[in-house]
């Protein structure tokens, strides 16, 4: 069976939403100096609904390079079991000796995920900066979003 979670056809996809981004270089640069003011490896922003990658940027480099398809595909079974037992699915915290990742609400469109490799990673600091930071990157988005539908 085919579906959006084949690795070719989600890296697809995900370019495609890519590329509708307008201003996209500025986004990363924004959420990269949001993995530095959080001490974090790496910032994902996700859509909501297909939690296709929108935007990331990273401190350091990671190996598995299909990492946002994985994480993708865990999110989306894990908020379709959320649905199964009529719980509505707004965040995830993961810890593990090796590192902690936390995914939150982001924006009205967007989920993001801060992982951090470093040992005194505090998740409730995380989710203030997050709340702190929303909603500049509210604006930030929906100003893209209304640039992006004017210039069709």
């Amino acid at each position: 069976a085919t579906s959006i979670w084949d690795g070719t056809l989600y890296g697809a996809w995900s370019q495609i939403v890519y590329s509708l981004i307008p201003n996209v270089a500025e986004l990363e640069s924004q959420l990269l100096a949001f993995c530095q003011a959080c001490g974090a490896d790496e910032a994902v922003l996700f859509e909501r609904a297909t939690f296709l990658v929108i935007s990331h940027a990273m401190q350091r480099k990671f190996r598995d390079e299909h990492r946002f398809e994985k994480i993708s595909n865990i999110i989306k079974q894990f908020k379709l079991s959320c649905t199964k037992s009529q719980a509505q699915f707004n965040s995830m915290q993961v810890c593990s000796s090796r590192f902690s990742a936390l995914i939150d609400l982001f924006t009205p469109t967007t989920y993001i995920l801060v992982v951090s490799s470093q040992p005194a990673f505090r998740p409730a600091a995380i989710q203030l900066n997050i709340k702190n930071a929303r909603p500049f990157f509210e604006r930030h988005i929906s100003l893209d979003m209304a640039s992006s539908k004017s210039d069709t």
